[in-house]
């Protein structure tokens, strides 16, 4: 169960556990329990799973069966959007074991939370859930058009998340993306809290942009077109006119045609993604540059002293420091420079 105050997952076993589901089932007066129980409910009081307002906002009056291959999970989707629902954002999500609920994918499990926040709420956001243990991946181009997602490495949840402002291979802004997402959900629950996920034909365009997103400079192979194809085509027809909705045309270009070969489709003329600029680049260099052409002119000096100097933060939670957490703040800038360096000769030598 999760604490109603900032803290770990708790399990409880034993008579914790039945004294807790007897209180689920009906407030239960102090003269009704015997001292040891008291005690009990006392402790459990103190570890934020209890309360004496029988109208607290986070009461849960029945326990909802699991449905994840990962129960742990479903705590992290309800927490997500508890703490969502505390700092006024709206929030959805996507991907993940919803996408084999809606017969879109075989893979039950997925090994991370992935979720959809408003615009401009996403650092908002991971500040929050840092309360809770997640360590946010901040980076140069954060908050801005390049990056769709920010990372929140995973804590003693065992769960990482991403916070998606938007999706890769739309052209819609990302307002009107999210407004036009958060208007086509539906509720599901996940750990006794009902929540947003997109509907089939919509998750269907999400789960086949993330098929056929270009990979280091290199456009997705046929098998991956295929596999986008396939769960256009288990949706139906009313994905093409989500995707045409969100101006996933263009990205899906390959894999509309081939899901709905009678439909005569043709996104020739349709307008590219921005963010196809950087993942059609190869080399680190053009990658950076492509990248820098999408970020606003006055936002530009900012984002590149941040590329060549991140903060003790940024650097702290990147890839660099994944091998070692104790390595000193001043080795990590010297590994990082060692690394671009190493990539950018590679590349000039090929």
């Amino acid at each position: 169960m999760t604490p109603t105050a900032p803290g770990d997952p708790l399990m409880l076993h034993g008579e914790g556990a039945r004294l807790w589901r007897r209180l689920v089932d009906a407030p239960v007066a102090d003269a009704d329990l015997t001292a040891d129980e008291r005690d009990i409910v006392a402790d459990m009081e103190q570890m934020g799973i209890a309360s004496r307002d029988v109208d607290h906002h986070a009461r849960i009056h029945c326990l909802a069966t699991p449905w994840l291959a990962a129960p742990l999970h479903e705590l992290v989707y309800a927490l997500l959007a508890r703490v969502a629902h505390d700092i006024g954002a709206r929030i959805l999500f996507i991907k993940g074991p919803t996408l084999h609920a809606q017969g879109l994918r075989d893979r039950v499990h997925s090994g991370d939370v992935d979720c959809w926040v408003e615009p401009g709420a996403e650092a908002r956001f991971a500040r929050a859930m840092e309360r809770w243990g997640w360590t946010p991946a901040f980076s140069a181009f954060t908050g801005t058009r390049v990056l769709h997602s920010l990372t929140l490495r995973a804590s003693e949840w065992g769960c990482a998340v991403d916070v998606h402002s938007w999706f890769p291979g739309i052209t819609a802004a990302p307002a009107d993306a999210f407004e036009g997402a958060y208007a086509a959900t539906e509720l599901r629950e996940f750990g006794g809290l009902k929540v947003r996920t997109p509907t089939t034909e919509l998750h269907a365009v999400i789960s086949a942009l993330n098929e056929v997103r270009p990979l280091r400079g290199q456009m997705p192979a046929p098998a991956r077109v295929e596999a986008a194809a396939k769960i256009l085509s288990t949706a139906g027809d009313s994905s093409i006119d989500m995707a045409e909705r969100f101006g996933a045309g263009y990205a899906l270009a390959a894999a509309l045609p081939l899901a709905f070969p009678d439909r005569n489709l043709d996104y020739s003329n349709a307008q590219v993604p921005l963010d196809w600029r950087w993942r059609l680049q190869r080399s680190p260099l053009r990658v950076y540059w492509a990248a820098l052409s999408i970020v606003p002119l006055r936002r530009r000096p900012r984002v590149i002293f941040r590329i060549l100097w991140p903060t003790a933060e940024s650097l702290r939670s990147g890839p660099v420091s994944e091998r070692g957490r104790s390595t000193g703040l001043r080795a990590l800038r010297l590994q990082r420079l060692r690394i671009g360096i190493r990539q950018i000769r590679s590349r000039t030598i090929r």
